[in-house]
């Protein structure tokens, strides 16, 4: 796979408008730095009080930054900064403001009426000396840590940390992050992203997971102090290296806590497991609906944490796969000896290969064992969905629309697909929003993975009509007809991309990874290029051979589509169904009744079939065509053009 591409700052900073309003410049795609636990929880909610105490032993450590950097911590000291930008860090009870973060945003944490600790990212970006404010020329990606006081966690070894915080960011990776260290603060070997399954720049228009909000954050720090749990201090960095100079961070109410005997948790659940720097092919993405052609085994999966303080000796993972009321899968994995503070990765195994039945399946995952849980944290869920012939990754319904530089300039938007078998693609599918200019064109294609996305076959033009158009919330998919269907190799990749001639707006629905949805468009800093963006693109595959008749056509048993193109120069394509088998036959004349070509088909059995003409005899104008099998007769209209 190509590595070559940039983060596209599709959403960036956009409240209004096009998503292109508004841009930061787009960063390098591949970092050098790492993290401990990237992606590896998930957002859960506030714990009450009474699940606290079932949890473990006690809180062993408190801050409500009510003293603000002087800490309210019952003696443990104060706080410092580190790093260049250390100064950005506040401690105030307002929310954070600037150029793009704007209204109240101030967390909603249990003692925010106390205050919070505050990165505004976007206050130091800002110019203030303007009316009105805006950003500066060239956003700044901080650097600055909030430090703990030093901390002797010996006695309680077997300990989990939690806080409560509102962020967001833009416009490359997330550079919120927890860091552990167990010599005094002289090294920070262990780092936690702390917002993994937050998408960049969440509250914008055609963003999924909703609006910015308060949440509650959970990490086991058994083995991070395990080196030295007498000189233990954690802070809150904001990493410049990840290439990210908007919104802000806020932090309050963090305890510490020792961890009671048993606890498995369920940290994520997952059908496949996609890793960029690993992969090979894109064969692992979060493919959202199989086609019965593009079905292979799936690696569903879930990370499990022994999150108490003993080891766990007889867990067992479960897998269980519904489709309606139907049982596709109940399968145990017994779990080896599991030590406190392990997180583990768990694949089905033998692996799940979906049936060819069409539907929506619902997996289950759950981590038990015979000791007694206090928390109910150790089960999960996903799902999918199979069909006959569509294949997509997008999340089925529009959250938003993309519509490139919003100026009608050049515009190319995609997904990667991976074709596990060799199958004829005979359609593409794009969702089209309202305010996409009727009249204008748009073009499917195919393109090929290398460094420039090589164009390999496009379906035909077709210009936007009204009917074609959706709002929030959408599902009309308007079909890109190839003129022959396009046979895609088995094993191999592709760019599924909509070319725009004129303004249209196509529809995004969910996340997707980085490096694996991308965008060719006219960006006002970078000029034309390709770009990666994390807001998945409505655009599918079709591999239904029917793909252009409606089901209205069918008639006695016989079923005459639209030719492919129409108007028609040189070739065109004839798509028809048989219910049974038949003697096939087409006529061709003019408007005067005059036959002017003949073409037998022969005995053709039940099936969908596509028929080739070749127009090159007939003069420009207008004609019919007719399909005779059997008894049968059906009639279309089609127009000759030089």
């Amino acid at each position: 796979m190509n590595f070559r591409y940039t983060t596209l700052s599709i959403v960036a900073m956009a409240i209004t408008g096009s998503a292109m309003a508004q841009l930061a410049t787009p960063r390098s795609a591949v970092h050098s730095f790492s993290t401990a636990a990237e992606a590896q929880l998930t957002p859960r909610e506030p714990q009450h009080a009474a699940a606290n105490a079932q949890r473990g032993n006690g809180v062993v450590f408190s801050e409500d930054f009510a003293n603000g950097i002087a800490g309210n911590n019952g003696g443990a000291g104060a706080w410092t900064v580190e790093g260049p930008n250390g100064n950005i860090w506040k401690f105030q009870n307002t929310g954070p403001n600037g150029a793009y973060t704007t209204g109240n945003q101030y967390i909603q944490s249990t003692t925010a009426a106390n205050g919070a600790a505050i990165f505004a990212s976007d206050s130091a970006n800002t110019d203030w000396s303007v009316t009105p404010i805006t950003i500066v020329a060239s956003p700044v990606n901080w650097e600055a840590s909030l430090v703990s006081p030093l901390l002797d966690l010996s006695a309680s070894p077997y300990v989990e940390i939690e806080f409560q915080q509102r962020s967001r960011f833009c416009c490359d990776q997330s550079p919120f992050f927890l860091e552990v260290s167990t010599d005094g603060g002289f090294s920070w070997p262990t780092a936690f992203l702390t917002n993994p399954g937050l998408p960049l720049n969440q509250g914008a228009p055609g963003v999924g997971g909703g609006p910015v909000t308060t949440e509650t954050r959970v990490f086991n720090l058994t083995n991070a102090i395990a080196a030295d749990a007498t000189q233990v201090k954690f802070r809150f960095r904001h990493n410049s290296e990840s290439g990210t100079s908007h919104y802000f961070w806020q932090v309050d109410d963090i305890e510490i806590r020792m961890l009671g005997e048993y606890d498995l948790r369920l940290v994520s659940a997952a059908n496949t497991s996609f890793d960029l720097a690993a992969a090979a092919t894109y064969d692992s993405l979060a493919y959202t609906i199989f086609s019965y052609n593009q079905l292979r085994p799936l690696g569903l999966n879930m990370t499990v944490l022994n999150n108490g303080s003993m080891a766990q000796t007889d867990a067992v993972a479960n897998f269980t796969v519904m489709e309606g009321s139907n049982t596709v899968l109940d399968q145990d994995q017994p779990v080896a000896d599991f030590l406190p503070g392990e997180e583990r990765l768990i694949f089905v195994d033998p692996g799940f290969t979906p049936p060819a039945v069409a539907g929506t399946y619902n997996v289950d995952y759950s981590i038990t064992s015979s000791a007694t849980d206090p928390v109910a944290d150790n089960t999960g869920s996903s799902s999918f969905k199979v069909d006959a012939n569509r294949y997509a990754r997008d999340g089925g319904s529009a959250t938003g629309y993309d519509d490139g530089d919003g100026a009608g300039g050049v515009f190319i938007f995609g997904n990667m697909f991976y074709a596990a078998n060799a199958a004829d693609l005979y359609s593409i599918s794009v969702l089209l929003g309202a305010q996409s200019v009727v009249g204008d064109l748009v073009v499917g294609q195919v393109r090929a993975t290398d460094e420039d996305f090589s164009l390999i076959a496009s379906t035909e033009e077709i210009q936007i009509t009204s009917a074609m158009l959706n709002g929030t919330g959408g599902t009309n998919f308007t079909e890109l007809l190839f003129s022959s269907p396009f046979t895609v190799e088995a094993g191999t990749d592709y760019l599924i991309s909509i070319e725009v001639y004129g303004s249209a707006r196509i529809g995004v629905s969910g996340t997707s990874e980085a490096q694996t949805s991308f965008i060719y468009y006219n960006s006002p800093t970078q000029g034309e290029d390709w770009f990666y963006t994390t807001t998945t693109p409505m655009v599918r595959m079709n591999f239904d051979a029917t793909v252009g008749i409606e089901e209205r056509d069918l008639s006695n048993g016989v079923a005459l589509g639209q030719n492919i193109p129409n108007p028609v120069n040189e070739t065109t394509t004839i798509p028809y169904v048989l219910e049974v088998p038949a003697a096939v036959t087409f006529e061709v004349r003019d408007l005067s009744g005059k036959l002017v070509q003949s073409i037998n088909q022969g005995k053709r059995g039940a099936g969908s079939y596509r028929m080739t003409m070749d127009t090159g005899s007939l003069s420009e104008g207008a004609y019919t065509y007719t399909i005779i099998a059997g008894a049968v007769k059906q009639t279309k209209r089609m127009t000759v053009v030089r």
